[in-house]
């Protein structure tokens, strides 16, 4: 029906409504009235209108408000998800309340979704690139369209590559880079380790061990402070990790498996030296012996026992990560180690370690990838640097 008001807060406009029915109930449906300012525009809208209703749009669901939905959307994935990752959609839903208030899921269109980017970027000083907090919003905000596409609304309104869509190239910022270690630094750092490691007391050497480890196999933090004793381990001849856990300092608790990974999925770490097997073999008697004179327990046999904390022993619970990341500090600043304009911490092991495996000839990337737990892709894309020792290696090759 195309009827033009005369009176009303409409008065002037064509209003456009169809009243189609439930093939099945026979039940008419409500669905939403337009306005627009012609006639001729308004045959076109009742086409269109039509052909939404034929196309087996569900105009109900379409009326919903965005923000509540979004938010029961969160809530059902609360126990599928870390509480981490929880975290980060449950701020989405409180950001996406403040900014698009009551709109329904139909108001929401390509062209709101950007005005939103860009205010919101600018409301709280924020950078646009990859993993930045606006990047976050807008993937939530598409996962969320994805299994309404087609049923509740036509086309996902948050585009692919939605900040090179809403932002251009000069607004893009570079981001915080990780520092990565040449192999003179490491060889400082290990140094430095194994001479303190040799002064300190038992219950000193914790966050210096965890750094061992970091400098030799990249593993998250996380998964440091998981790791037991017994799970070193001999594969195809060499000393490794076998590792199928992880700790997060946020809930104080195990997660049971690793980064993205299901319960009972492990992986071997880069192969690892002999002395540090050959210390962490003499290191678990002096615990043992440790625990036994002060009656305390060992009963998940972790490396990391955080051995300052009897009460961190008894519900066992690691030397955090702040700990490692100020105890690197400071043998980084005796050793005038300065990260610069990068960003130096226990991930700056990590992303080391990927660089060098990615530079070094005869090594298989697909190999490389699965023992430091990614896929391929997030290798290459996210942990693969230039590599400063390859640098002075090419540049000499080049002037020689």
């Amino acid at each position: 029906m195309i009827k033009k008001k005369t009176v009303g807060a409409h008065k002037g406009q064509w209003m456009v409504r169809i009243q189609p029915r439930d093939k099945v109930t026979g039940k008419q449906i409500s669905w939403p009235i337009k306005y627009v300012a012609t006639k001729k525009e308004a045959k076109l809208t009742e086409s269109q209108m039509w052909a939404e209703y034929k196309s087996g749009l569900d105009i109900g669901k379409a009326s919903d408000t965005f923000s509540e939905d979004f938010d029961n959307f969160v809530n059902q994935k609360k126990n599928l998800i870390s509480p981490v990752t929880f975290r980060d959609w449950h701020y989405s839903a409180t950001v996406f309340k403040q900014y698009f208030g009551n709109a329904k899921i139909s108001d929401i269109t390509e062209q709101s979704v950007g005005r939103f980017a860009r205010q919101f970027v600018k409301d709280h000083h924020s950078t646009v690139g990859r993993a930045t907090v606006i990047a976050h919003r807008l993937t939530h905000m598409r996962n969320f369209f994805k299994p309404l596409e087609g049923t509740v609304v036509k086309i996902n309104p948050v585009p692919e590559k939605a900040l090179s869509k809403f932002f251009k190239k000069s607004e893009f910022d570079v981001g915080k880079k990780r520092y990565v270690f040449s192999n003179e630094e490491l060889e400082l750092i290990r140094q430095q380790l194994l001479l303190e490691i040799n002064r300190a007391s038992i219950n000193n050497i914790g966050t210096r061990l965890a750094i061992w480890i970091a400098l030799e196999t990249g593993m998250r933090p996380g998964e440091i402070q998981a790791v037991r004793f017994s799970n070193v381990t001999d594969k195809d001849g060499y000393s490794v990790f076998k590792i199928n856990d992880s700790w997060s300092d946020y809930t104080k608790s195990f997660n049971g498996a690793l980064k993205s990974r299901p319960h009972g999925y492990y992986r071997y770490t880069v192969p690892i030296s002999h002395q540090l097997v050959q210390f962490l073999e003499e290191y678990y008697k002096q615990v043992v012996a440790f625990l036994k004179e002060k009656a305390l327990p060992l009963d998940n046999e972790l490396v990391l026992v955080n051995l300052h904390d009897y009460r961190s022993v008894t519900e066992g619970r690691p030397i955090t990560q702040r700990s490692m990341n100020l105890m690197l500090d400071k043998i980084c600043n005796e050793l005038g180690i300065d990260g610069g304009d990068a960003q130096l911490s226990m991930y700056s092991f990590r992303h080391t370690i990927c660089t060098k495996l990615a530079n070094k000839p005869g090594i298989s990337y697909p190999w490389a990838a699965e023992r430091m737990g990614h896929s391929l892709a997030v290798f290459m894309r996210t942990y693969v640097h230039s590599d400063r020792d390859m640098d002075k290696k090419m540049m000499d090759a080049w002037m020689s």
